[in-house]
């Protein structure tokens, strides 16, 4: 034990001896997560907020359906309804034209007469129901149809995403059901007037019957919509502790090229003591960069009219989480630092390395936006098991319970990777590197 706090103490030595240099390791992660967040609010926006979508609508029917739709579609509250462009009104032409010029990526045409093919269509169903109900015998009405369409003229950007388009078209015919269903209850209660006019039956109006109610799953009254503070956040702070491999190497190289390994190897200690030496100094800068970005994201990001950062209350599984990713970053710098022979290989291939780890880990696009393979291949990342293992605490209301598998796994990531560095530092001693 003597042995492991003499190699700690040494290691805290050289980190506090360069104030400057601990500062910024401290600093520039914290000002990286603002910044970051800044730069993203305005897109993430766009995506978790109700964009406005600018919709070129031309109402040529002016009556039930026509309206209902207008309406329908502007209580949506993500489409903008343009149906004048300098104070001129919109035709039908004039719409497919500024679509077909990509000004705009949606027209709405209503064409004339809408509402009065749709009630004759439906006049005719409801008339044959009653005829067979009040004539089973004799269906008078058997060979009467109406094959006048009722259409809704719509036109696309061919640019438009598929996705979009598919939204769009679903948001359409979900109002076309209401106003058929609404105009069907109104011609029933239209025909069963005129058969009874001795009774006078009450104008019921069409109500919606189906409602739908979102429930967030983790049974919490009160939902943490994610922002861009919520992705970012956990997002940086795990960036910024797997990049601890660039200063985590620069020492083990250094400490290798000028000597010292093979005098601290004659006290005799073993690589592991060592290498847990360098643990126990980095652990307290990791954990550290983590509790300043969190309140940063608390505090500071909130000056820049920005959501603050809801970490919820289970702060000691946020402490166990990021130790453990702590642990997991400086299990993968050091068999780095150990592996390279020189700076160049250390640096060069740890920063490409936790770039890419970060890319197919999720923490730049959502793993959910990914295809098949790449959803296969985030889960084999480290930087995915931590940034999953957040979000659950932060959004989903998790315990240390729900998170014990991402954080059963780092430690098991910290534990091979350390593993590793010591029986090659071993098998491969630094006197004949």
């Amino acid at each position: 034990m003597y042995k492991f706090f003499s190699a700690y103490r040494k290691e805290w030595l050289l980190l506090i001896r360069d104030p400057a240099g601990l500062i910024v390791l401290f600093l520039m992660p914290t000002v990286m997560v603002v910044v970051l967040s800044m730069m993203q609010e305005f897109g993430w926006s766009t995506v978790s907020k109700e964009p406005q979508v600018p919709v070129l609508f031309v109402n040529l029917d002016n009556d039930s359906v026509g309206n209902k739709f207008q309406q329908g579609l502007s209580e949506a509250r993500i489409f903008t309804l343009i149906s004048e462009i300098d104070s001129v009104p919109l035709t039908q032409e004039s719409a497919r034209q500024k679509v077909l010029e990509g000004s705009y990526q949606i027209a709405v045409v209503i064409p004339e007469h809408t509402s009065e093919r749709l009630r004759k269509k439906i006049r005719l169903l409801v008339n044959k129901t009653m005829t067979s109900l009040m004539m089973p015998d004799q269906d008078i009405l058997a060979g009467v149809t109406n094959n006048d369409s009722v259409e809704i003229l719509i036109y696309f950007d061919p640019a438009v995403r598929n996705s979009f388009r598919n939204a769009f078209l679903s948001a359409t015919k979900e109002f076309n059901s209401r106003i058929e269903s609404r105009i069907i209850f109104e011609t029933f209660q239209e025909e069963l007037r005129k058969l009874f006019p001795e009774f006078n039956l009450p104008i019921i109006d069409y109500q919606q019957s189906v409602y739908f109610t979102e429930i967030f799953p983790s049974g919490i009254k009160e939902e943490i919509l994610p922002t861009t503070t919520q992705h970012n956040v956990p997002s940086w702070a795990i960036f910024a502790m797997f990049f601890i491999v660039i200063p985590l190497t620069s020492s083990i190289i250094k400490e290798r090229e000028e000597g010292s390994l093979i005098r601290l190897m004659t006290i005799p200690v073993s690589y592991m003591t060592i290498f847990m030496a360098k643990v126990g100094v980095y652990l307290f800068v990791c954990f550290t960069q983590f509790v300043l970005m969190v309140l940063a994201g608390i505090f500071l990001i909130p000056l820049f009219n920005m959501p603050s950062l809801e970490v919820g209350s289970n702060y000691f599984a946020i402490a166990i989480l990021a130790i453990a990713s702590s642990l997991a970053a400086l299990g993968y710098g050091i068999l780095i630092g150990t592996v390279s022979k020189t700076h160049q290989q250390a640096s060069a291939f740890g920063a490409v390395s936790v770039v890419i780890l970060a890319a197919i880990g999720g923490l730049w696009v959502p793993v959910y936006l990914m295809g098949g393979l790449m959803k296969h291949i985030a889960t084999f990342s480290p930087l995915n098991w931590a940034h999953a293992g957040f979000l659950d605490l932060f959004l989903r209301g998790s315990t240390i319970l729900d998170i014990l598998p991402d954080v059963s796994k780092l430690l098991l990531f910290f534990a091979i990777t350390i593993s590793i560095a010591a029986i090659y530092r071993k098998l491969k001693p630094p006197i004949s590197s």
